[in-house]
């Protein structure tokens, strides 16, 4: 559960709470696949949609700690609106420290693509508690306005605590976004920043 569904620093709930679920597999030969779900709400409808994400990969690990991975994946909602789409996109991890490139080529279902650069930083403080960070760059390709104008280039950021509970993970994070004007299918009057809180727990 979070208090809001931030994606890429934009709310995909309209600053409301959404449920989510994701299930995972890792094989040993570095392929790995899963699911994840949410419920959603854009500009285009005042009833609540669902997304559900496919993803597949292979992660092999290089030397000195490092590895890459190579993936894709597909994006659905429910709902009024086309805004299905599929990404590429490939990456490198090391211990606390990853990053990836992905590319559209019809984004959020729109007519032009967009390529997304992600840093993402975990970096513990004591035990059961750590610090995340991440900040990515949006860039969208050609001038496609089927959802109001977008800006060129939008950049996003966050940064939070992780605390591990015995039984729930908590998160309380920062999460904001230079421009509302990406793209996506969203009132424009949204906030560019806010406080998001999740509760987790892994089975």
């Amino acid at each position: 559960m979070v208090s809001d569904y931030r994606y890429r620093g934009i709310s995909l709930s309209r600053g409301d709470p959404a449920l989510q679920a994701s299930v995972a597999y890792d094989d040993a030969s570095g392929l790995y696949g899963g699911l994840f779900v949410s419920n959603v709400q854009f500009a285009i409808s005042p009833h609540r949609q669902l997304q559900a994400v496919a993803y597949g990969g292979y992660a092999p690990r290089l030397e000195r700690g490092l590895g890459m991975e190579v993936g894709a994946t597909y994006a659905a909602f429910t709902g009024p609106g086309t805004y299905d789409y599929a990404e590429a996109y490939a990456g490198i991890v090391a211990e606390g420290l990853s990053a990836r490139v992905y590319y559209a080529p019809r984004y959020f279902g729109r007519d032009s693509g967009a390529w997304y650069a992600e840093l993402n930083v975990a970096q513990p403080l004591v035990d059961r508690v750590r610090l995340t960070a991440h900040v990515g760059l949006l860039a969208n390709l050609g001038r496609d306005t089927t959802y109001g104008a977008a800006d060129r280039r939008v950049l996003d950021g966050r940064v939070g605590i992780a605390i591990e509970l015995a039984a729930f993970a908590v998160q309380v994070s920062w999460v904001g976004v230079g421009s509302t004007r990406t793209g996506y299918p969203i009132s424009q009057g949204e906030r560019r920043n806010t406080v998001v809180v999740g509760l987790s727990r892994a089975f």
